[in-house]
């Protein structure tokens, strides 16, 4: 299996487990930052430009509202 295969499969796997959770409290207080090593960031910007969008798109979000 190719590492971006392995890369989207973990991520559409963490999505799919976080969106059954039903956590009390906003955003602020459940959902923390998403961080990478920058060699695995330029792997999931090349090769899965979707999840790169959605992470790119709660860490500005959490920055904006939380103050992250």
């Amino acid at each position: 299996m190719k590492l971006n295969s392995k890369l989207t499969l973990t991520l559409l796997t963490a999505l799919a487990v976080s969106g059954c959770v039903k956590p009390e409290g906003d955003f602020c207080d459940i959902a923390k930052p998403i961080r990478f090593e920058r060699e695995v960031a330029v792997v999931v910007v090349r090769e899965d430009r979707q999840a790169a969008e959605v992470i790119d798109s709660q860490n500005r979000y959490g920055e904006r509202v939380c103050g992250w």
